[in-house]
């Protein structure tokens, strides 16, 4: 009924002051706002000139504060407003308006003063908490980041400053963090999946920053480690390649017929042969002789081809 009223009051051209005084004060359910202080404007509605009164302070950015029956009963006498609650269960929920910092930047700060303090090229650092960097600032405020008071124990390698958003600002939010740094190393890793079988190539090879104290002794550290290599195993894209979980390409598998090739400064004599074994180039594997059933160590030369040494007994002979 009080909208119907408004806007025939409106209509008639009525200054808005007036009307709202002219209707009984109401109170609202919910308020969002965006100051330092609650206003009784912000909790009913037709106060006329009280409305810009401030009676407390405002909650913290993103936070939020139920004011209850009696609290606003109290207000309300004291301020001179004709409201009393209708009941024991009015109440009015009040929301500061507020935005959460992106924690990248609050890192990259952190970074920042950390290399300004002379923290060496390619060096990492992890915070002790990341909930410290869930910061939420006013909504109309810049999140402009700024780094105080950063202290660095070389020795334990650990630091701790003073995060302030919005930077300079008199009423900012400042949270302390801490953590430490670690020196990192690159390494070459797959940029696809690798299946067993797969022979790697340079284009497959990426690079990633690993921890120093989480690096693993067994894993390559160079390209040349992993090109013409094959996986024993499907290997995952970006992760750190095990030097045991790789092999040269199979040249020669296991029951497959192979040459046997016995060279002298003379004459050059073959065999057929079955590999007992797989085996890359430059493997030794044992073959048997297909024709003696002796069996021999051989060196895997090619697909399908082995040689065998002169000195090997019987290697070729019927």
């Amino acid at each position: 009924m009080k909208h119907v009223i408004l806007a025939l009051l409106l209509s008639l051209g009525l200054p808005v002051l007036a009307v709202a005084a002219g209707l009984p004060v109401q109170l609202r359910s919910e308020a969002t706002i965006n100051g330092d202080a609650i206003r009784l404007g912000d909790l009913w509605d037709n106060l006329g000139d009280k409305a810009g009164t401030a009676i407390a302070a405002a909650p913290q950015p993103g936070r939020r504060v139920t004011l209850d029956a009696r609290w606003l009963a109290a207000v309300a006498g004291t301020n001179g407003i004709d409201w009393h609650p209708s009941s024991p269960f009015d109440r009015i929920v009040v929301e500061r308006a507020g935005r959460t910092v992106d924690p990248a930047s609050i890192e990259s700060a952190v970074r920042e003063a950390l290399a300004m303090q002379g923290l060496p090229q390619g060096t990492g650092f992890e915070l002790s908490s990341r909930s410290a960097l869930a910061i939420v600032i006013p909504a109309d405020a810049q999140p402009d980041v700024a780094v105080h008071d950063l202290d660095v124990d070389q020795r334990t390698q650990r630091f701790s400053a003073t995060v302030e958003v919005p930077a300079g600002a008199p009423n900012a939010i400042r949270v302390r963090v801490s953590g430490r740094t670690f020196t990192t190393t690159k390494i070459p890793v797959l940029n696809r999946t690798v299946a067993r079988g797969d022979v790697i190539g340079e284009r497959d090879i990426d690079w990633l920053d690993v921890r120093d104290d989480n690096m693993r002794r067994d894993i390559a550290l160079e390209p040349r480690e992993l090109v013409g290599m094959e996986p024993r195993f499907q290997v995952k894209a970006g992760m750190p390649v095990r030097l045991a979980d790789l092999q040269r390409p199979i040249l020669v598998s296991r029951n497959s017929t192979v040459t046997m090739v016995l060279r002298t400064p003379y004459m050059t004599l073959t065999s057929q042969g079955r590999a007992t074994e797989d085996g890359g180039r430059g493997d030794i594997v044992h073959v048997t002789n297909t024709q003696t059933k002796q069996v021999v160590e051989a060196l895997v030369e090619g697909p399908g081809t082995v040689s065998v040494a002169l000195n090997t007994p019987r290697a070729l002979s019927n």
